[in-house]
């Protein structure tokens, strides 16, 4: 019995598959079995697992039944005390299980533990993006968002088999379902502050499917609150829990310019989490602006565009701060490009927002970046300069 079994679902992606692999044998834990499954593929994938030579690198194939069925045949051919998870196209960063295990085995409590996230793109340069955020204290809040990328956790195989495996019904997030079933059974889990694998972002994924990714949302939500024995605090999040999932759907919409289903989806988040619309707005334009983050959005600023010209008319009174709103973003993505010295870009947001509000003018910070990025565009400058203040 080894103590970490690290389980690969492989479907058709046989060009990442290698690296994959690599970056578990690298691991500076070396007491480990590594099963990658192969779910039906037709390319290289059983020339690629079989070329390592490493005892502990094992090959299984199946018939293609999907991402849930791969990882739950890797479960139960695994020996492991600890399960973890590596798609086929991302990568682990080299001390992950040394990192995760040692936190687990600090607290022996824990059942699940999990890291952050570094994204890289088909290239596995780095995006400059990192999911960093710590889990939710109470983990109710679990019903909110997913939070854990399953390539950044291990779990105990105890917590696993008291809840069971993965939901071969679901067609995309398994895994946030998989972590409310933890949650309901009073699984601990625990957070390292560490990067611990890393996330390849491209073209082909799986997430960047609306429809399935939508769908799934909904069908995790339906599979909780069919529970009869639900507890209250759960059952008392439940508008919220929806609010949360029409408000991703409607921005899965909106990326893919599909705006009159996306206004619909926000007017419905809206109406089941009227908290949305605190502050003057503030709560559901600073959820907006976060969301333009994502690396699914390529052009931030022309996507929260589309978005104020395409508001429900439930939300008249946030489309009547259209231009406010889309000045202090033009500017928030100004003084980030001048921190990334990316002066061109400065730049332009840093007009854009001029354009949109010209009381811009009198911020001591956007004038100085604005004049600073304009007359030395490719010299290495200070970027210290005053945080803007809100112009309303």
């Amino acid at each position: 019995m080894t103590t970490i079994s690290v389980i690969i679902p492989a479907y058709n992606q046989s060009h990442y598959l290698g690296e994959a692999i690599q970056s578990v044998i690298d691991q500076t834990y070396p007491d480990f079995e590594l099963i990658v499954v192969d779910d039906g593929s037709t390319d290289k994938t059983a020339q690629v697992a079989c070329s390592f030579l490493d005892p502990r690198v094992h090959y299984i194939h199946q018939e293609n039944r999907g991402l849930s069925a791969a990882r739950n045949t890797g479960i139960l051919r695994s020996t492991g005390e600890y399960l973890t998870f590596l798609d086929s196209d991302d990568l682990f960063v080299a001390d992950k299980l040394e990192t995760l295990l040692n936190a687990m085995q600090r607290d022996p409590s824990l059942g699940l533990v999990a890291g952050q996230t570094i994204l890289i793109d088909e290239n596995a340069l780095p995006l400059g993006k990192i999911f960093d955020t710590p889990l939710p204290e109470n983990p109710v809040h679990f019903l909110l968002w997913n939070p854990i990328s399953i390539c950044s956790m291990m779990m105990h195989r105890d917590w696993q088999q008291k809840v069971g495996l993965f939901d071969e019904n679901l067609r995309a997030y398994e895994d946030w379902d998989m972590y409310l079933r933890l949650a309901r059974v009073g699984c601990s889990m625990g957070w390292v502050p560490h990067p611990v694998s890393l996330y390849r972002f491209h073209t082909r994924q799986m997430t960047r499917d609306k429809d399935r990714m939508t769908t799934a949302t909904f069908a995790v939500l339906k599979k909780v609150y069919s529970d009869p024995d639900l507890p209250d605090e759960w059952l008392a999040l439940k508008d919220k829990a929806y609010s949360s999932a029409y408000f991703r759907a409607a921005i899965q919409a909106y990326r893919m310019d599909e705006t009159q289903e996306g206004a619909e989806e926000l007017a419905e988040a809206v109406r089941l989490d009227p908290e949305l619309l605190a502050n003057n707005g503030d709560v559901l334009a600073n959820r907006l602006l976060g969301m333009s983050d994502s690396p699914k959005v390529l052009n931030r600023l022309p996507f929260l565009e589309s978005i104020y010209n395409h508001l429900p008319e439930s939300l008249s009174s946030l489309k009547n701060q259209r231009k406010r709103r889309l000045s202090q973003a033009a500017v928030e993505l100004g003084f980030k490009s001048y921190q990334a010295n990316d002066y061109l870009r400065a730049r332009h947001f840093m007009w854009r927002a001029i354009q949109y509000r010209p009381q811009w003018l009198s911020n001591r910070g956007v004038v100085a970046v604005l004049l600073k990025s304009s007359l030395v565009p490719r010299r290495k400058i200070s970027p210290r300069f005053p945080t803007p203040t809100s112009i309303r």
